[in-house]
């Protein structure tokens, strides 16, 4: 049986995005295993606890989950190899019903007060803003605590900690999707059809990023993201994460893969992988 790690409670949107991954991809033989930081999930993927690991990687409000990046570049020894999109829709939730200028604190996730910051300044009261390690945990917080607090998280947890909602779809765009990446510590891609990640710095001389982004214009490759991060070792370094359409067993990608590990000081496959549409 397939023991594949999320970030909990259940009711999280990672806890969803397990399930359909699940029911769509994985088949019936899974084991779902609760988290309470994507640090953790990830670190027990690559300690080979769990098999896979379904994590967030990127939001289309907020951009990249920084935690998730930054650990497959530097911190474990893991590959993508899967990812699909899930729609996410917050709510607002407390233990009572309440007049929303009445809320003193809230609760959740950055990512989701962040996706939700336009609703706070215009409907709340200035209200102290909690973070939590996950939507569900801010929900299960909320419950234990007084009427005036609320918390940021799908509806879908309201019945499971008996909790009132306040407001339904509070997130600041209805075109709120996460980008979701299945963690492993084997990439075997078996087809032409998928998409590819790297990460990679470059000597500190005009043009070095040039001439590895020229490489994929020249061979009518799409890049689908290309973003930069700190290397978090000397102020003014940076290394570049690229996703682009093809494959690792595609020749033509290959030979183009051997010429960045060539030309970079720093080269790290991240995986090639199909995306699901579940």
């Amino acid at each position: 049986m397939m023991r594949i790690g999320y970030l909990g409670p259940e009711g999280t949107f990672t806890h969803k995005a397990a399930v359909l991954y699940c029911k769509h991809v994985a088949g019936s033989e899974c084991e779902l295993i609760e988290y309470d930081t994507i640090m953790d999930l990830i670190y027990s993927v690559d300690d080979r606890e769990i098999g896979k690991a379904i994590v967030p990687i990127e939001n289309s409000l907020e951009g990249s989950v920084n935690v998730t990046i930054d650990m497959l570049a530097n911190e474990v020894e893991c590959c993508i190899s899967g990812e699909f999109i899930l729609n996410i829709r917050h709510s607002l939730l407390a233990s009572h019903q309440v007049p929303l200028k009445q809320i003193k604190t809230i609760l959740s996730h950055p990512q989701a007060l962040a996706q939700c910051r336009q609703f706070i300044i215009r409907e709340l009261n200035k209200p102290t803003a909690e973070q939590t390690f996950s939507t569900a945990k801010a929900a299960s917080m909320v419950a234990e605590r007084g009427k005036y607090c609320a918390a940021i998280a799908s509806e879908a947890v309201a019945s499971r900690y008996g909790l009132k909602v306040l407001a339904k779809d509070i997130q600041d765009n209805d075109n709120n999707s996460t980008r979701f990446v299945v963690i492993d510590k084997n990439n075997n891609p078996k087809s032409i059809y998928y998409k590819t990640s790297i990460v990679f710095s470059v000597d500190d001389r005009p043009g070095s990023l040039y001439e590895v982004l020229r490489i994929f214009a020249d061979a009518g490759i799409n890049l689908t993201k290309i973003e930069s991060r700190p290397m978090k070792k000397m102020l003014g370094q940076y290394m570049f994460f690229i996703d682009f359409q093809g494959c690792s067993v595609d020749e033509n990608i290959d030979g183009i893969l051997d010429y960045i590990d060539s030309k970079c000081k720093f080269y790290k496959f991240l995986g090639s992988y199909p995306v699901y549409f579940i």
